[in-house]
């Protein structure tokens, strides 16, 4: 208790984010398939019409798009983006069908995952991430000199095309961050109590009571019968 000040400074660091919690709102989702559909099979097309040989394709495409928006955050394919805590952005990506010991694409598709806090932005930033990729699989195929009957196409897999909200449990937050500033009120002070008595003892300083008058005398070190003395009480 006579640590109080340190579990009230505690609970007034804490009450800013107990309001950030309470008034936290959700984020709006959407995640989009992007098709990538080969050619008839026709002679001339170094990725044939085989999906084994469109998923690299896709691949590539992948690789060229992130590499262009120079994206480096880390994020993981395995949840949806915003379970990442991420409220503005996207990611896009190769879906894996195996696991995190052995990678697997057996699909000829780019997943684009886009989160933000209006349905409008996110409907907007996922049309512009789709046109980048249908352009960049133009673009690919047309530095090979590729004719356009031989090339790779890219659709839109409208099932997968939507957009949804997604809300914030405030009332779990908040009793969490409610339990976390007890425990810091409490185990703060009591951590910190022998700590600050020896540094008192330390620097040499003592307090008395006489008469209602509350004195510090500085202990002296030049002799140990003066260890004790104190100021006589003011009459």
């Amino acid at each position: 208790m006579r640590r109080w000040y340190l579990a009230l400074g505690i609970a007034l660091l804490m009450l800013p984010v107990l309001v950030a919690a309470h008034e936290g709102t959700g984020v709006y989702y959407t995640k989009t398939d992007v098709r990538f559909l080969p050619p008839l099979p026709i002679k001339g097309n170094v990725f044939q019409s085989d999906p084994l040989q469109v998923v690299p394709f896709a691949s590539i495409v992948v690789h060229r798009f992130n590499a262009d928006n120079r994206d480096v955050s880390p994020r993981s394919a395995s949840a949806p983006l915003y379970g990442s805590g991420i409220r503005k952005g996207h990611l896009v990506y190769l879906p894996n069908s195996g696991s995190q010991w052995q990678v697997s694409y057996s699909r000829a598709a780019i997943t684009v995952e886009v989160v933000g806090e209006s349905a409008e932005d996110v409907a907007a930033e996922r049309d512009q991430i789709v046109k980048r990729i249908s352009a960049l699989a133009e673009a690919t195929q047309e530095e090979r000199d590729i004719g356009p009957p031989l090339r790779i196409t890219t659709e839109v897999d409208l099932t997968t095309a939507f957009i949804t909200y997604v809300g914030v449990r405030n009332s779990r937050a908040e009793l969490a961050l409610i339990f976390l500033t007890v425990g810091l009120a409490v185990g703060i002070p009591l951590a910190a109590d022998p700590i600050i008595v020896r540094l008192q003892k330390v620097t040499g300083w003592r307090a008395k009571t006489y008469g209602g008058t509350r004195r510090r005398m500085p202990t002296s070190t030049s002799s140990p019968d003066r260890e004790d003395q104190i100021a006589p009480p003011v009459t």
